[in-house]
């Protein structure tokens, strides 16, 4: 207590004293025989005065000290996540410690019965009374323990702790301790999802796979089927297109995968391409059937091309087995469906390699990329002038020719459209840079469904006789034979029908363009051939 609090609270007795104080110096008590047992007893009231003073100076201060004690604990509890409750053997609450109370409870619950508090089942709330009753009459800490240590309050899960106190000699309470761990429950199911799941495609991983294959092996469970799928041309996607195309691809063969297997199929990204399908209860028919399901929503996705990077085709190869006892070792199982895949992948290769040049020459003509009509002249072309040079029209030469003809200008699907549509004299120097990287996407894609020799000779269809040509400035014999030749073919048919000028050049026109272009752009020699003998073509 202040100085000014304590002059305020004693003031009367002051006041007292000092009065007497004035009537003692007076003469006009002199002579009378009380006057010193008076000042003795003033002296004493004085003495006493200033006692009292002090032991509540003191007292105030202890006071204070308990509020701030007070003060601080009640900051601690509130702040620690935690809420703190009593009842007694009435089980209604006596006090709640904490604001956490309110934030579990959404409510105040100070007299709130405790059995309410903790379930909204009447079945359950029975088997808590009970169980608080008998603690109360036995003082049985044990039976406590036994309560469940983790409930749901209002859609959070709250961890519960039991213990039952003495406040006096006969006076008992339970004091309560509860801890919202919804939270942490959210996260560690967050942290064992990402464990077993693919992040990709949010399908099981191969360390789920891995640890549920001793659960799956039951006689209750077979027979069990497995499919091993792989994707087709995804190298071919990553490589041409970006890992953001590749990975768009391998989340749709994931959502067909889910869709077309059965709600107790356990559907996994085994590798990078590679899925597995675990089929409980399932007969090798049954594991057919859905194949041909996978097979006919592959198809059926892959049937619209809406964008350029759409030429890699939606395609799977899968092998199957089926484990009808528990004598196959689930090894020996995947080792079998593995084989049919890769048999399977060897005979989908040409079927997916004609489908990915098809949808090449498709999207190519359908966004402008090429002239309407390029593809199939380049094709005749190549075959009469590969005759002319000798070459049959099943030999290496014409093959390349033919499949130049299909994919030469193929990397520009990599550029983005709008690059496509300028003019060169509007593309800025990072456009051009860009512009001018096509050859190696068509390098790329060619090497991706195994065609290296007409990859190189897509690579060097930019390069010029001169060496003043791109990617690498190859000159003269350096240039592929085939990329030369196919070089002359491409220009004839775009002066004269493919809209390389305005209007489109005579032959007459168009020869004289290749003969001022032989040494510079053209090999001279085939430049002459060619124009010899262009009226036999």
């Amino acid at each position: 207590m202040g100085t000014n609090q304590d002059d305020l609270l004693f003031s009367p007795e002051k006041k007292l004293i000092e009065s007497c104080r004035s009537e003692i110096t007076a003469d006009k008590y002199g002579d009378n025989i009380l006057l010193p047992r008076y000042k003795e007893l003033l002296d004493s009231y004085e003495k006493l005065l200033r006692f009292t003073r002090k032991v509540t100076r003191i007292s105030d201060t202890q006071g204070n000290a308990l509020k701030e004690r007070e003060r601080k604990m009640k900051s601690l509890l509130d702040n620690s996540n935690q809420g703190f409750l009593t009842f007694g053997v009435n089980l209604l609450v006596d006090e709640e410690y904490s604001s956490e109370c309110a934030a579990i409870f959404g409510k105040q619950i100070k007299k709130e019965n405790i059995t309410l508090l903790l379930s909204t089942r009447y079945d359950e709330q029975q088997k808590y009374e009970d169980a608080f009753n008998a603690v109360f009459k036995e003082k049985d800490r044990e039976k406590l323990e036994q309560l469940p240590s983790r409930i749901i309050i209002n859609n959070r899960y709250i961890d519960v702790k039991y213990k039952l106190i003495n406040w006096l000699d006969k006076e008992y309470a339970i004091f309560v301790i509860l801890t919202d761990v919804t939270d942490k429950i959210k996260s560690e199911a967050k942290v064992k999802y990402l464990i077993e799941h693919d992040s990709l495609t949010s399908l099981y991983n191969r360390s789920y796979i891995d640890k549920i294959i001793p659960e799956m092996l039951i006689s209750h469970n077979l027979p069990i089927s497995v499919i091993l799928a792989d994707m087709n041309a995804l190298k071919l996607a990553n490589d041409v297109f970006g890992h953001q195309t590749g990975d768009r691809l391998i989340i749709k063969v994931a959502e067909i995968l889910k869709n077309c297997c059965r709600k107790t199929d356990i559907v996994a990204r085994w590798g990078g391409d590679e899925f597995l399908v675990i089929l409980p209860n399932a007969w090798h028919s049954q594991c057919l059937r859905i194949v041909e399901l996978i097979n006919r929503a592959c198809q059926q996705e892959d049937q619209e091309v809406v964008d350029i990077s759409e030429v890699v085709p939606i395609s799977v190869s899968m092998g199957t087995a089926t484990m009808e006892s528990l004598d196959l070792n689930i090894t020996e199982l995947f080792a079998v469906a593995e084989n049919r895949m890769y048999k399977n992948k060897l005979l989908d290769n040409k079927t997916v390699r004609k489908n990915i040049i098809k949808k090449m020459e498709t999207v190519l003509e359908a966004k402008g990329i090429v002239p309407p009509g390029h593809i199939e002249r380049l094709k005749k072309l190549s075959v009469k002038f590969a005759g002319f040079l000798g070459f049959s029209e099943e030999s290496v030469e014409t093959t390349e020719l033919l499949l130049l003809s299909s994919l030469h200008d193929a990397g520009k699907v990599a550029v983005p459209e709008d690059m496509l549509n300028k003019e060169q004299k509007d593309l800025t120097s990072e456009e051009l840079e860009i512009m001018r990287s096509y050859p190696e996407a068509g390098y790329r894609m060619a090497q991706s469904i195994g065609e290296p020799g007409v990859a190189e000779a897509i690579l060097a269809l930019c390069e010029r006789w001169d060496g003043n040509g791109y990617p690498h400035g190859l000159k003269g014999a350096q240039i592929p034979y085939i990329s030369r030749i196919f070089s002359v073919l491409k220009s004839f048919d775009l002066m004269t029908g493919g809209g390389a000028f305005e209007s489109d050049l005579s032959k007459e026109e168009a020869l004289d363009e290749i003969r001022n272009q032989s040494g510079l752009q053209f090999d001279p020699g085939l430049t002459k051939l060619f124009c010899d003998n262009l009226s036999n073509l």
